[in-house]
């Protein structure tokens, strides 16, 4: 036992001791806290996503499927590899789904399914929702399906000898089911399971290790999963060609089981109008400026509160006026001037001990509370479809559009997006959580654009949604050239009292004009946008080349700022 005196003599000793105690328990409970959190959200997947998939009726107990589920789920979607500790233990438990699971471990479809659910969540579930079954099917039908009249025919392809392999597999499947079935659903609750392990002479964990250990198991489970490697490999092949529009087809059509539908992508209806989502993602991809003005409008950013603004002499954005003072800071020339002459250098100093240097006096605006926090709410598109925007200007709105629309359905906000032209063409598309209409925002995309403008039917129709209760609070988007004028007063004077009353901020993207149109007066940022044909000429594809931001306060108290 450790002595007071060295205690004394060491202190670090025992402090080290319990620090090293700490961090161990620190650690353990952010282990536990990861692993709880983990487990939650694979029960969310589960419940969620594949519930219809686990809950098909098979011969397999439905906790047993959920299991099976469970672990596929966190290997595939989570990249989380199911840690097997007691190979035997395991064994007792899960039965032939041992050798099962390490052959998928090992084989070359595995890591690219990993990959495809590592880019994108939906594509990885509905991977699950086709590997799953093929799963179960190996684990209650192999039997049937790997016998035939002529005997055994789905040796066809193996080496001889592989007939005993295929019978011990066919019994420790169904040793796998019946204790399976002989054990209560009770007892598969929970994550700790309690089975028997002997069924009269039998020992299924030394069957499957001993299956395990004959020469050509690899070869003949290989064989047996060529079904399953077949059915993930044209998925996998389809995902890596589609994955964006499959992402995009899944925000818009959520409750669509796209895992049976993969091949439609290539079909009617769908055809003509993944091809105009490939040719507008691939224009915003190349529009680096166009990507940055997409990322600034609505995002989450601190507010100056417009009611607390007040006029500080601690600021330095104007000239009040000029004053004595006994500062150099802001010293008019002519006082600097006299440090130039021996004579006046003194009488400089002597007004500045008694105050007397004439200088600037500056204002400032200062908040007098702290900003408000403008949080990530709904977006309401106003797009001119007029003939002005047909060519170049249709592909970036649409574009635009499209871009804005991902996002915004990723992060699970609202959005509208209404098309004007005269005052007789006018169409919304709502995408809200109460709302989605995804047929027509695709057909927006097919849409030409067609007509004149009408900036007044536009603005009403944005006021008209802004106080709406889904989009109150909403940030505004115009799309157009700017090719408009505003002559209703009355809808101006109350787009200012609902930007006021909602908190809501407009945007305005103009493209290929140097002119806001109507929009100057409403406009808190406003993009002038400038486009061009590509050089390479590949499918008439526009770039975007430079844009300028410009921020038009509603006030007119500071003049126009360019922002950086």
């Amino acid at each position: 036992m450790e002595s007071s005196k060295d205690f004394q003599n060491n202190p670090g000793t025992a402090f080290s001791g319990t620090y090293s105690f700490l961090e161990s328990k620190v650690s353990r409970n952010k282990g536990l806290r990861d692993s709880f959190l983990l487990h939650n959200q694979t029960a969310a997947v589960l419940e969620r996503d594949l519930r219809s998939t686990v809950a098909f009726p098979r011969t397999i107990p439905r906790p047993m499927r959920e299991k099976i589920a469970e672990i596929i789920t966190l290997e595939i979607l989570f990249d989380q590899p199911y840690e097997i500790k007691d190979p035997e233990r395991f064994i007792e438990t899960f039965g032939a789904f041992y050798p099962i699971l390490l052959t998928l471990r090992n084989s070359k479809p595995w890591p690219k399914l990993r990959k495809i659910a590592k880019k994108s969540k939906e594509a990885g579930i509905a991977g699950l929702k086709i590997l799953l079954p093929l799963i179960y099917e190996i684990l209650e039908r192999f039997s049937e399906d790997s016998t035939s009249v002529s005997g055994s025919e789905y040796l066809k392809g193996l080496n001889a000898g592989m007939d005993e392999i295929l019978r011990q597999f066919e019994e420790i499947l169904k040793e796998t089911l019946l204790m399976w079935e002989n054990t209560g659903s009770a007892e598969f609750s929970g994550r700790n399971f309690h089975t028997v392990k002997h069924f009269g002479e039998f020992a299924l964990a030394d069957a499957v290790l001993a299956f395990m250990q004959k020469g050509g198991y690899q070869e003949f489970l290989e064989k047996a999963m060529e079904r399953l490697y077949r059915k993930i490999d044209e998925f996998v092949s389809e995902m890596e060609e589609n994955l964006e529009l499959f992402d995009t087809l899944a925000l818009l059509f959520p409750q669509r089981n796209w895992s049976y539908s993969v091949k439609e992508l290539k079909k009617e209806p769908f055809y003509v109008q993944l091809k105009m989502l490939k040719n507008y993602s691939a224009f915003f991809e190349k529009s680096p400026d166009l990507r940055k003005i997409v990322d600034f409008i609505g995002r989450c950013e601190f507010e100056p509160p417009s009611d607390r603004i007040r006029l500080s002499p601690f600021g330095k954005n104007r000239i009040q006026s000029v004053r004595f003072s006994d500062s150099i800071n802001n010293l008019l020339p002519m006082e600097a001037a006299k440090l130039l002459n021996s004579s006046l250098k003194k009488k400089f100093y002597a007004d500045m001990l008694e105050g007397k240097l004439l200088s600037y006096q500056l204002l400032g605006k200062h908040y007098t509370g702290p900003p408000r926090v403008k949080p990530r709410g709904p977006m309401i598109v106003l797009v001119d479809t007029s003939g002005s925007m047909h060519g170049a200007p249709q592909t970036l709105a649409k574009s635009a559009v499209l871009a804005m629309a991902k996002r915004m359905l990723f992060q699970q906000r609202d959005m509208k997006v209404i098309l004007f032209a005269s005052t007789s063409q006018h169409l919304e598309i709502e995408l809200s959580s109460r709302k989605k209409m995804s047929e027509k925002f695709l057909n927006f995309l097919l849409y030409t654009f067609g007509g004149g403008t009408d900036f007044n039917t536009a603005l009403a129709s944005g006021l008209k949604s802004l106080k709406e209760k889904d989009f109150q609070g909403a940030d505004l988007l115009f799309i157009t050239d700017g090719k408009s004028e505003v002559s209703d007063e009355l809808v101006l004077a109350r787009w200012e009292e609902a930007k006021k009353k909602y908190n809501a901020k407009v945007y305005s993207l103009i493209v290929g004009s140097s002119g806001a149109g109507g929009l100057s007066e409403i406009s808190d940022y406003t993009y002038f946008v400038k486009m061009e044909t590509d050089s390479e000429g590949s499918g008439g594809f526009v770039r975007l080349i430079e844009h300028t931001e410009q921020k038009i306060p509603a006030s007119n108290e500071a003049g126009n700022l360019k922002m950086l």
